[in-house]
């Protein structure tokens, strides 16, 4: 292995470990620690690596669509407040804003957009890997408002609202970036992130369908570009092209219906099965998927989820009685001998669900045990 390259992947690996290694650590703000580390680590994958690239000649093209499609969909962004509301802005700019999160997210995006220029260039497939290994990361840092993977909730966070979506954007930056270099990449983010820091107000969208948007938007994206400058346009399509088509949208689809299941925020949801409490018909390590409830008629003998406290219970409903015109339902776990405590009401009631997925929540309730026992 030449000298080039041992730089090439030991540079990658430790720059990869330091930013996972920042997932995990409370240390404040994710965007303050990334851009901190970032500041000489950029620099010093500019001058420690090799840079050889060859970028297409629509590279000034691009970057003009760049600038221009993001424009116009932050503009869209704010106009569908329209329909879903405006609140006022709490982070319109100002001297702190500027300083906790304008600089911080501009050092990130600039950073990390010179990082991966530089390791795709090396036409190395290794490399190509680790660069996006370490922008997903760092887009992760950029955009979660988690200080450190320490609880199983706030993974479930970080996957449905910036995982999924740090996935799908870095596909099309990756493509760009190999393609037409840096230059694009940090435009379309600066405009598309930074937007909401100089406006007054902003448009009230659910969290889960933003996330959704964020999915499907640079796939789009990538089809669009690809179409007009890729280098093969003028030929025919092989099947091997026919079927990467195919495995990108059906990735795409996997991407936002998980983000929407998990989210719980649309019809649907996904919730997976903690306890033995229905062991039978519903056992512990299944995937329950639920239709939110939106005053369905409920009958005996009908598993719903409810909300108890803070946490989401599946379980039978064994009675339902109407009393002073309130009706009042009363439920058990299969498994257990003694009816639930209490009883609930449509307000407690999250959904209902016929629907399960045997034995594909194990690895979730593995991962929830080995994040309670590093607490």
């Amino acid at each position: 292995m030449s000298k080039d390259k041992k730089v090439l992947y030991a540079t990658s690996f430790i720059i990869f470990a330091v930013f996972f290694a920042a997932l995990f650590v409370d240390m404040g703000s994710s965007k303050i620690v990334a851009a901190i580390l970032l500041l000489p680590i950029t620099p010093a994958v500019w001058f420690l690596i090799r840079k050889r690239s060859s970028l297409s000649i629509y590279k000034r093209e691009v970057l003009l669509l760049s600038i221009v499609i993001p424009a116009i969909y932050t503009v869209l962004l704010h106009v569908s407040g329209l329909f879903f509301g405006y609140y006022k802005n709490p982070y319109f700019v100002n001297a702190d804003i500027i300083l906790k999160y304008v600089l911080p997210l501009a050092v990130i995006i600039v950073g990390s957009e010179i990082i991966r220029y530089v390791l795709l260039a090396q036409r190395s497939k290794l490399a190509a890997v680790m660069s996006f290994l370490i922008c997903i990361v760092l887009e992760v840092l950029m955009l979660s408002s988690i200080p450190g993977i320490r609880t199983f909730n706030k993974f479930m966070d970080l996957v449905g609202m910036t995982l999924f979506p740090a996935l799908s954007a870095n596909v099309y930056y990756h493509y760009v970036s190999k393609n037409f270099g840096a230059l694009p990449n940090i435009a379309f983010r600066m405009i598309t992130t930074l937007y909401i820091y100089f406006v007054p107000t902003a448009a009230a969208m659910p969290d889960a369908l933003s996330a959704c948007i964020k999915i499907l938007l640079p796939i789009l994206l990538l089809a669009f570009i690809s179409a007009l400058y890729s280098k093969e346009k003028k030929k025919a399509v092989r099947k091997g092209n026919k079927l990467g088509i195919i495995a990108t949208v059906l990735t795409v689809i996997v991407l936002i219906a998980s983000a929407m299941l998990i989210s719980c925020q649309f019809r649907f949801g996904a919730l997976v099965i903690a306890t033995e409490s229905m062991t039978g018909e519903i056992n512990k390590g299944d995937i329950i998927i639920y239709e939110r409830y939106d005053s369905q008629h409920i009958v005996e003998g009908q598993v719903i989820v409810f909300k108890e406290n803070k946490s989401k219970i599946v379980h039978r409903v064994v009675d339902i009685q109407n009393i002073g015109g309130e009706i009042r339902y009363y439920t058990k776990g299969d498994a257990n001998e003694d009816w639930d405590s209490g009883y609930r009401t449509r307000e407690d009631i999250l959904g209902t669900t016929d629907i399960k997925i045997s034995y594909a929540g194990y690895p979730t309730l593995w991962l929830r045990a080995l994040l309670k026992g590093r607490n």
